[in-house]
């Protein structure tokens, strides 16, 4: 965590966050154009522009890709901030004056008019590069990109022809601010047009929904049911699904499952919040040790847990490893299942093998856990540990994210139970 300054408040912050994120968190609104969560920030629109001040210095800078520093102060409406919006908003009015997106956000900062030459005949896209992000990030189909430099800047297909990378998704036109693009009808007419034969793919197919469908209505999605589910399932728009489901599917490091939504500890707990509650449980690194495990030791609901104690303790053939709690807080709720087969922390430790829930003591506790890449980075480097020293034991070149649990048999576990131990707790 990290703690800055914003108009005069002191806030703490996870580290990688951008500006942005912690004012929109703190309820403090900035104005963007060209910003969306799920795309990679750009700042291309500069209306999120904020004035940054560390050691005596200061600078403006775009809140959406300018990540937290420890100390820095930040003014969001400052008198030069705000200036500096207004010139923006009068350069959008002289560029797009017919659109009312920009002519209500203008009016919202104080601006009727612009002093600046009004382009001829106004010009709806504003450059924001909104619906270029869309297409390479959640559709990966690169069917548009800039084209030209300067005045002459735009959006267009490559070689200004009509692009087969697209496959008339529609997200472009949806995340478009102004309107001005339109690809969508245009690309489902000329495939109707076109001689596609049995290569009659569904849109939704070609972006990745479904794993296959041909379309059998001639590609007049306007009145396809298909195209209805997914509009009312993954409404406003369905690539939009895309991303943040694939984000938090489950990966294969080093032959262990990591869960990017999960919270990791160097205790090798995950924790997922839940309300006011957290679920605590064992990774798969951490859960070898209940391969064999004749019994576990869990603490009774109700009772008080300090960080550092233990708060479980995995029994196998006379041997044992107490794994201590990554927070301090009082356990509601055990899970009755894995004291009654405790194998089940290794089967299936992150569903079936969570241990227990817990009301924290300080809910900030969990920030000092491991999060997104930080927590990968740490995962990964866990597991390749672990493999090595498994792969010296079996005598066998383990293959790339294939961990064979085969090979952990009673002998190995039970004959180097202190060096696993050791791998996995002993920190520098």
């Amino acid at each position: 965590m990290v703690t800055l300054t914003i108009n005069g408040k002191r806030v703490k912050a996870k580290e990688n966050t951008t500006l942005l994120e912690v004012c929109q968190k703190n309820s403090i609104p900035i104005p963007t154009l060209c910003y969306h969560p799920e795309l990679t920030p750009q700042g291309s629109c500069r209306l999120c522009t904020v004035e940054v001040s560390q050691g005596g210095r200061s600078r403006m800078v775009t809140a959406c890709n300018y990540p937290v520093r420890e100390g820095v102060e930040v003014k969001t409406h400052s008198e030069r901030v705000i200036r500096l919006r207004q010139i923006l908003l009068e350069l959008l009015l002289a560029r797009c004056p017919g659109i009312p997106f920009v002519k209500n956000l203008a009016k919202e900062l104080g601006v009727e008019t612009s002093r600046f030459k009004t382009t001829q005949g106004g010009n709806d896209c504003i450059l924001c590069g909104l619906c270029v992000r869309t297409c390479n990030e959640m559709v990966g189909a690169r069917a548009i990109g800039f084209s030209s430099r300067g005045t002459q800047k735009k959006v267009s297909t490559p070689f200004e022809v009509d692009s087969d990378q697209c496959v008339a998704c529609g997200a472009c036109e949806y995340i478009c601010p102004t309107g001005a693009i339109k690809m969508e009808m245009d690309r489902i007419r000329k495939i109707r047009l076109s001689n596609t034969g049995a290569n009659r793919y569904c849109r939704y197919m070609l972006l990745g929904m479904v794993d296959f469908m041909l379309c059998s209505n001639g590609f007049e999605c306007w009145h396809c049911e298909v195209d209805q589910m997914m509009v009312d399932r993954f409404a406003p728009h369905p690539v939009f699904a895309i991303k943040p489901g694939k984000r938090d599917n489950p990966l294969l490091i080093k032959g262990f499952h990591f869960y990017p939504e999960l919270f990791y500890s160097r205790e090798h707990v995950w924790a997922k919040p839940m309300d006011q509650w957290v679920r605590l449980g064992l990774d798969e690194m951490a859960s070898l040790f209940a391969i064999e495990a004749d019994s576990i030791r869990l603490p009774p609901p109700n009772s008080p847990m300090k960080k550092g104690q233990s708060f479980i303790e995995i029994i196998s053939n006379g041997k044992r490893v107490e794994i201590p709690s990554p927070i301090s807080g009082t356990v509601t709720v055990v899970n009755r299942d894995v004291e009654e087969a405790p194998n089940l922390i290794w089967k299936d430790p992150y569903r079936r093998g969570w241990l227990m829930m817990v009301n924290p003591s300080d809910p900030q506790e969990i920030s000092d856990f491991y999060r997104a890449e930080k927590a990968r980075d740490w995962f990964t480097k866990q597991a390749e540990n672990l493999n090595r020293f498994l792969s010296k034991q079996t005598s066998l070149l383990l293959k790339k994210d294939s961990l064979l649990y085969e090979l952990l048999d009673g002998d190995i576990l039970h004959n180097h139970w202190d060096q696993l131990r050791d791998i996995l707790w002993k920190w520098d």
